[in-house]
């Protein structure tokens, strides 16, 4: 029987300052290289200019994997763009972002389950999903829907929080920052509620998995 050759993927991530890519996130690519056996490049939305792209073919088309957990303007503006200019160099296929896959959200419903809650803490006082500020209808149904199945709370948090000027961030309860690799707001938060999901075995077992299998 042939073998079946994988996909290249093309991994679009936030990225830090000047195009900086966290590096849970190049652990991440690499380790898919070499378990897939394709290439895995990665695009930052903070780089200047958009990376070489992995050559693809019809039989392997390039996938193009949206790494934001939160259908914000990047999910609904930056990738649509992103697809734009990948399918000028040939076939793609586009996969949601994702915090919209149902594995995903199990992980984060998992992950909060497992956080122990204070026991003379308010009932229903978290565990909270810090995340960042959502607007319009389609960011309220999404957060609504996530805290319904994942047992969390929602509670919007600004990247550049907390920070000495602003107020201390009250939380009574656990914890659970929105956040796939390192960034300001998980920079600014104390140890270990700072952890972002991808240095946490469980997403990064998830992620990986996923990622792993497909075509």
């Amino acid at each position: 029987m042939p073998r079946i050759i994988a996909s290249p993927l093309l991994l679009v991530v936030h990225g830090r300052a000047g195009g900086l890519i966290p590096a849970e996130l190049k652990d991440l690519a690499r380790e898919l290289e070499t378990q897939r056996g394709a290439p895995v490049g990665l695009e930052a939305l903070t780089a200047g200019e958009p990376p070489a792209l992995p050559a693809s073919s019809s039989a392997t088309p390039l996938l193009l994997v949206p790494l934001f957990l939160l259908p914000g303007s990047h999910v609904r503006r930056d990738v649509p763009r992103i697809a734009a200019r990948c399918r000028q160099c040939g076939p793609l296929r586009r996969l949601p972002f994702l915090g919209s896959w149902p594995a995903w959200q199990g992980a984060l419903a998992a992950e909060l389950a497992a956080l122990k809650a204070p026991a003379d803490a308010p009932a229903g006082d978290g565990p909270w999903l810090l995340h960042h500020p959502l607007e319009g209808p389609l960011g309220a149904a999404f957060l609504a829907h996530l805290e319904a199945v994942t047992g969390g709370r929602c509670r919007a948090t600004p990247y550049s929080a907390p920070n000495p000027a602003d107020a201390p961030l009250p939380l009574s309860g656990p914890a659970l920052p929105l956040a796939l690799a390192a960034n300001r707001l998980t920079d600014a938060l104390p140890s270990p509620l700072g952890l972002p999901l991808l240095q946490r075995p469980r997403f990064r077992a998830v992620l990986l998995e996923a990622l792993r299998a497909l075509p």
